[in-house]
């Protein structure tokens, strides 16, 4: 599966087909970045294209303005990044995200697989009719979850099963098919949740369940290396708790689906 694929999977009008090339020199202009996000953007993409903008007269969804002027989506672009090997993918989507005054429905291929990511933006404080992430970018990758997942995630993100209230709630609904297939990837089952609070939510679950993962694995190896029964009782009844926490988080995936 190539970058492309998932923008077919959008079933897009012929409209909103771009298929631009987009130049390095462009994104390195942006004057946040420091000379090590230049030098990122410069030796880690390999080719990035513009493949698609969504508009309002091509697919009869309007564009979308907060009532206090916090946000504004009056399009939506969707791009394919290729990679180089070894580089910091996550950096460089959120890099990507950031350098594009647009949503962006970032789709990347890497030695490792495909990954998909989006980004909330707002206006900036700072800057007049300047754009700033309001949180890190969402990311999911198929090569973390079985092909009839990787499928259904693919069918949830075709443009005509997105809210289609405003280019807003479109780029929620991406947003909330991105999580869900993270949630996928950690309890084995594809279902988008309700609502965008819900996929915040367990947006918040699935960064604790990683967390307590990691806490789990370094207290098995501390384990191993224990000789004192009483301390390896006392890591074990740890293990245990954390174990417990760690159910709860995922229970809290399911039940916000």
């Amino acid at each position: 599966m190539t970058p492309d694929d998932v923008v077919d999977a959008l079933r897009l009008p012929a409209d909103c087909a771009v298929d631009v090339r987009v130049p390095k020199t462009q994104l390195q202009a942006h004057s946040d970045f420091s000379a090590a996000d230049r030098r990122l953007l410069q030796e880690g993409i390999d080719t990035l294209s513009w493949a698609a903008a969504i508009r309002p007269d091509a697919v009869g969804i309007p564009a979308y303005t907060a009532p206090d002027g916090s946000r504004r989506v009056p399009e939506l672009h969707v791009m394919t990044l290729q990679a180089r090997t070894g580089i910091k993918l996550t950096r460089l989507e959120e890099l990507l995200h950031r350098a594009v005054p647009y949503p962006i429905l970032l789709v990347s291929g890497q030695e490792s697989g495909l990954r998909v990511s989006v980004a909330l933006k707002r206006m900036s404080h700072a800057r007049k009719d300047d754009v700033a992430l309001d949180s890190p970018p969402v990311t999911a990758s198929l090569g973390d979850v079985p092909a009839p997942m990787g499928d259904a995630f693919l069918s949830a993100l075709q443009l005509d099963r997105q809210p289609r209230i405003d280019l807003s709630t479109v780029y929620e609904g991406w947003l909330v098919c991105t999580v869900a297939l993270r949630v996928a990837a950690v309890i084995g089952e594809f279902a988008l949740a309700g609502t965008l609070d819900a996929a915040q939510t367990q947006l918040t679950a699935l960064t604790e369940s990683s967390r307590l993962e990691t806490e789990i694995n370094k207290l098995v190896a501390q384990i191993k290396k224990e000789k004192q029964i009483s301390r390896r009782i006392e890591l074990q009844d740890q293990i245990k708790a954390k174990r417990v926490a760690l159910s709860v988080a995922h229970d809290t995936l399911r039940l916000a689906q």
